[in-house]
């Protein structure tokens, strides 16, 4: 698991009351007959027994422009494909799930129009989209200074509160 996604992991569990398995594998094949791997980021359930399939895209920079649909519908094909749906039922049964994307808001572009066109085009396939530049925020004011975590994540976010080290 890379550390974005332990980022939304702790935030799942510590903000969402969610528990996760992460990185579950499946392979896909091509149009032309070839097979690769794929994973499932993190397949998450609450207490309620609601499921969800989150796909995690880390973008420190504009990820795609005004005129990118072709990204978009890369992505929204890889989180929407039979095989990632076949595995996602081997694990949960025909129960319903959300499909999720995290990334950043840079990651479709500085323009909030241009963004919230691609948000649009997630939605219409039944995708939510959410934000690591809100969700860090959530996770942030969670974390006690006081507390006691096993997690990196969280002892580092501890510590930095704990050493009032502002970050710009």
């Amino acid at each position: 698991m890379d550390v974005n996604e332990k980022i939304i992991t702790e935030w799942l569990y510590l903000c969402k009351n969610q528990f996760t398995i992460a990185n579950i594998p499946f392979k896909v094949f091509g149009s032309k007959g070839g097979s690769n791997y794929s994973n499932i980021d993190i397949l998450a359930t609450d207490k309620n027994n609601n499921f969800y399939d989150y796909e995690i895209k880390w973008r420190a920079v504009a990820g795609i422009g005004a005129t990118d649909n072709e990204t978009v519908d890369s992505l929204i094909r890889q989180m929407t494909r039979r095989e990632r749906i076949i595995k996602i039922k081997e694990i949960i049964g025909s129960k319903h799930y959300q499909k999720i994307l995290v990334t950043t808001k840079t990651f479709f572009g500085r323009n909030e129009e241009t963004r919230l066109n691609y948000i649009k085009m997630f939605n219409r396939k039944k995708i939510d989209v959410l934000f690591f530049d809100d969700i860090i925020q959530e996770l942030v004011s969670k974390v006690n200074v006081l507390g006691r975590y096993d997690s990196q994540v969280l002892q580092i976010i501890r510590m930095l509160k704990q050493l009032k080290i502002k970050l710009d």
